[in-house]
């Protein structure tokens, strides 16, 4: 008989702490679901911002090639948020012509930015600029079009950010890949051969949306 007992009071037990785990399981669930809701990215005005705040070339000789071309730009990363922390993934950016056409590309080191912090970055477009890996191949169309802007002046360039940044508040954390754009981007040459610099003195504000 007492064994009888035991072995209910064991079934009993099992079962309750069954119940207690669902409970848990089903609260964490909820918790989850709340915090989602309330402070996900998507819920909010996009945490991070980037601006760029110059762009200039130098060394651009189009001939056969611009591979020897130094692209070089200042953005400022900031995190508007007083709750999040960002954590951006080392990524690639490139110099685009008209949005379409990569000219060069750069390896950009991984940003961490706290809460109301920002941080200037600095990029460096060259011959190495990808890591020691190749530059994007300019088709002679393109060259052609880069010359004859060149000529006139003026140069319509973009520059494109791919990475994954990860917004984290406390034990949560929300990962997303963003693809940023810094279009209308008008390069200026009247300080020497082959060298140009960003028309107008105040910072172009990026687009950076979510894309998943």
């Amino acid at each position: 008989m007492a064994s009888l007992k035991s072995q209910d009071c064991g079934s009993i037990c099992q079962l309750a702490l069954f119940l207690l785990a669902v409970l848990a399981g089903i609260s964490i669930i909820t918790l989850g679901l709340m915090m989602n809701s309330k402070y996900s990215p998507r819920t909010q005005k996009q945490p991070l911002v980037i601006r760029l705040n110059s762009f200039s070339v130098s060394d651009l000789n189009v001939s056969n090639s611009i591979s020897g071309a130094n692209w070089d730009a200042v953005l400022l990363f900031g995190n508007r948020h007083s709750y999040f922390e960002i954590s951006i993934e080392s990524f690639e950016s490139f110099v685009y012509y008209y949005h379409q056409d990569a000219l060069s590309c750069a390896l950009v080191e991984s940003i961490h930015l706290g809460p109301k912090k920002q941080k200037l970055v600095q990029i460096k477009f060259n011959a190495s600029g990808c890591g020691g890996g190749e530059q994007p191949f300019v088709e002679e169309r393109v060259l052609k079009e880069i010359k004859r802007d060149g000529d006139n002046g003026t140069l319509h360039l973009g520059l494109v950010l791919n990475f994954q940044a990860s917004y984290r508040k406390g034990p949560w954390s929300w990962v997303y890949w963003l693809k940023a754009k810094c279009t209308d981007l008008d390069v200026l040459f009247e300080t020497g051969p082959g060298a140009g610099m960003m028309i107008g003195d105040e910072p172009r504000a990026c687009s950076v949306p979510l894309l998943k």
